[in-house]
């Protein structure tokens, strides 16, 4: 249980308090008690020497310091692959009962994860953390760290066969409630820890003495012969909404693509007393994707001919990075429409921007990005000008995808929406085959399905090995490959079965 210290605790009196908390993400980590203090330990072992000063800091630094050190330790560990076994402790706890899984079938799922992914799971989903406070863990950016969460627990979800509410009671009930933390209380030698520092610095003035070496054979030799090193390349420090940037300035039109103009578009929250809005942004979480920024719509105000009615006033800043280093700020309401379009369309470009290829490495469909371009075809040209989709075509492998969609007409500020997706198992393509043989694509009239808040996505390889796309708005009635008047309708079973693998609750 967490506690707030009224004053700087002592060592011991930290671990007796949180060392529990601490070992159950390590054995979440590791899969067994043995690992878990041993991992925990290190991590105590290497903050008791410099604990005073940890303490200094503040509250709260304890507990993101050693978190941070645990999973450091954790992942340049060298890896070692437990066996399909329960966890040697007697006192790890079985799944719930009816759940038909047991513990060995979650521990191979978790094995199964890369390193990162499973850190990403023991501290956001193990341990209720925020994609900010696992970020700060990780070293990483909040929006890599929300993705690799999103991928792990559908990952263990599909591979465990359950659904993704479901994956952290299972995890939950890997590990103990309350393990003991005795074997955490003894403190380091102080003989080990004052060789170590020893070692290190041997190691330095070793490192130290080969550059004087390297210096003295190859320093300068006279003459005009000397060759100066070109300087560093520049580095650009990661655009932040903390970055110093300059007033706000008037929107510049222009025809040329937004990335050769621009590396990096951030929008940041105005969270003053006059902003109209009260929603969040995600914290630093720039475009760069070159495809994702030109799909960003940054018009002038006026050039849009009608508006929804929507709030009116200062709601939050565009940051936009030229490839020198170079800031630019335009503020809300000097975009069209006061900015909403500009922010459903940020909203979109982070969600996808990152999405992956088309064809992961394992063969399975992803979910690529249609950032620019929504259901652009996929496939190979075809020349045929009635349905393409024939009935009776039977699909080898399918991923589901549920992409935002971004609404223009709408009187409802954008909230952000990440990208999910699904591989279907045999079942799922059992029924969309079942819907295939009962009838095919159709040319006609457009696509009857209106518009709304998610663009479902099949990508599908047929039997021959031809790719298709289906897009539809409602997941009732699909266009094949972009083409709004070549349509397949499918079966209410098929758009039960989506909305239930894609759409959250």
């Amino acid at each position: 249980m967490a506690r707030q210290w009224a004053e700087a605790p002592g060592f011991d009196e930290y671990v007796i308090a949180r060392g529990s908390d601490l070992l159950r993400t390590a054995w979440l980590l590791t899969g067994d008690e043995r690992g878990a203090e041993g991992l925990a330990r290190a991590t105590l072992d290497a903050a008791y020497p410099q604990w005073s000063q940890l303490v200094a800091r503040g509250a709260g630094s304890y507990d993101a310091e050693l978190r941070r050190a645990l999973v450091t330790t954790y992942l340049h560990r060298s890896r070692r692959r437990r066996p399909d076994a329960l966890p040697t402790s007697s006192r790890t706890p079985r799944p719930p009962t009816g759940s038909g899984l047991r513990s060995a079938d979650v521990w191979h799922a978790l094995d199964e994860l890369p390193r990162q992914q499973r850190v990403v799971v023991a501290l956001a989903v193990l341990d209720g953390l925020g994609d900010t406070q696992v970020a700060q863990a990780l070293d990483a950016a909040t929006g890599d760290v929300r993705r690799l969460r999103e991928h792990a627990v559908s990952a263990l979800a599909h591979r465990l066969h359950v659904r993704e509410d479901r994956v952290a009671d299972l995890l939950d009930a890997l590990v103990p409630a309350d393990p003991p933390v005795d074997a955490l209380l003894a403190r380091p030698p102080r003989r080990a820890t004052s060789w170590r520092a020893v070692r290190d610095w041997v190691a330095v003035l070793a490192g130290l003495a080969v550059v004087a070496v390297v210096v003295g054979l190859v320093g300068p030799r006279g003459g005009g012969g000397d060759v100066i090193p070109p300087p560093p390349p520049q580095t650009l420090e990661p655009l932040s909404c903390r970055t110093n940037a300059p007033p706000p300035s008037p929107p510049a039109a222009s025809a040329v693509p937004l990335h050769t103009r621009y590396v990096a578009v951030l929008v940041c929250a105005q969270t003053d007393e006059g902003s109209v809005w009260e929603n969040s942004l995600p914290p630093d979480e720039p475009v760069t994707a070159p495809q994702a920024l030109d799909a960003l719509v940054l018009d002038q105000r006026g050039t849009l001919r009608s508006c929804p009615v929507l709030p009116e006033g200062p709601a939050f800043r565009v940051l936009l990075r030229s490839a020198d280093g170079s800031l630019t700020t335009w503020a809300n309401e000097g975009l069209a429409c006061n900015g909403w379009p500009a922010l459903a369309f940020y909203y979109r470009a982070l969600a996808e921007q990152d999405a992956g290829p088309a064809v992961d490495a394992d063969g399975f469909l992803g979910c690529p990005s249609t950032l620019g371009s929504p259901g652009r075809a996929r496939s190979a040209p075809t020349t045929s000008v009635g349905a393409s989709l024939a009935r009776g075509t039977v699909l080898t492998s399918a991923t589901a995808c549920l992409h935002p969609a971004v609404l223009l007409k709408t009187a409802t500020p954008p909230s952000f929406r990440a990208v999910r997706g699904a591989v279907l198992g045999a079942p799922g393509l059992a029924q969309l085959n079942a819907d295939l043989a009962a009838s095919g694509s159709r040319r006609g009239p457009r696509l009857a399905c209106g518009a709304g808040p998610w663009t479902f996505v099949l990508r599908a390889r047929t039997s021959s090995g031809r790719v298709v796309e289906l897009t539809s708005g409602c997941a009732r009635e699909f266009a094949v490959d972009g083409r709004s008047r070549d349509t397949w309708p499918v079966s209410r079973e098929t758009t039960s079965m989506l909305r239930a693998l894609l759409v959250a609750n």
